[in-house]
């Protein structure tokens, strides 16, 4: 049993992208594997260019967990992962395998090597920017495993103009003719996925001031799931812009919300 929360840094060999993948994970204070308790489990998703040690380093996760594991009495696991700059899906003509890394490899191992509850209810996944994006998606794809996301600034463009900058840096939507293929990006938004009155609750929260995903994208995207009757909490507020300050300020009450989800399905 552990007296403090720990992070754990872990290696494996990852089929489906063919390497070795780091990930790191948060256990909360009186983990006990050898114990029979069960606990709650959260997916952390980083944005573009960062790593599975971002929201360790950027701002410190570890210690919002604890103060909100102290507050409400429900502790859970966290998975922080690596998603390089993959936005979390399968890519075409070569490109990473990361939807299938994520949920055939890296799922499977954590709850074999961890005291992961079984039920749905126990299963949230969020992320920030690029893995907000990711989350939304896994969330509703995936919806018989998830029950909860959290979208910090999610990466939702519903349109890049022709000559945004992320059409020509970003590969993830490659096809084998453009660097950034349309008819893929529409193909695989997370939108696609969902389905009247799923059982997925999300929080979105995005600033009016973001200058890398505008307002109305994230509004459009939190519209469509009203739409189809998921339950949503969308708070717009106007601080800072699409960085790493208003990230830190808005994570613990995106951790609070889920734990709360966590703590209700428990009941």
């Amino acid at each position: 049993m552990i007296d403090n929360s720990q992070i754990e840094t872990e290696m494996f060999y990852s089929p489906s992208l063919k390497l070795d993948w780091n990930y790191d994970v948060y256990l909360p204070s009186g983990y006990d594997e050898k114990s029979g308790d069960k606990y709650p489990v959260l997916y952390l998703l980083h944005g573009l260019g960062g790593n599975h040690r971002n929201l360790l380093e950027r701002f410190d996760s570890q210690q919002m967990l604890d103060e909100l594991v102290k507050q409400t009495g429900q502790k859970l696991i966290v998975v922080f992962v690596d998603g390089f700059n993959s936005f979390y899906i399968n890519g075409q003509n070569g490109g990473m395998q990361m939807e299938d890394a994520v949920m055939q490899d890296l799922v499977p191992l954590i709850e074999k090597n961890y005291q992961i509850a079984q039920k749905r209810s126990q299963h949230s996944i969020g992320g920030i920017s690029m893995g907000g994006y990711g989350a939304a998606r896994l969330a509703l794809k995936y919806a018989d495993y998830w029950s909860s996301a959290i979208l910090i600034s999610p990466a939702v463009w519903q349109h890049l103009p022709l000559d945004n900058k992320f059409r020509k840096t970003l590969h993830a939507w490659q096809s084998a003719k453009e660097a950034w293929s349309e008819q893929f990006y529409e193909q695989v938004f997370p939108t696609n996925y969902l389905k009247k009155g799923q059982d997925v609750s999300f929080y979105v929260e995005s600033t009016a001031k973001d200058t890398v995903v505008p307002i109305a994208d994230v509004a459009s995207f939190v519209n469509k799931l009203t739409q189809h009757q998921v339950k949503t909490k969308f708070i717009q507020d106007n601080i800072d812009d699409h960085n790493w300050t208003y990230w830190a300020k808005v994570a613990p009450q995106a951790y609070q919300w889920v734990i709360k989800q966590f703590k209700k399905a428990r009941k």
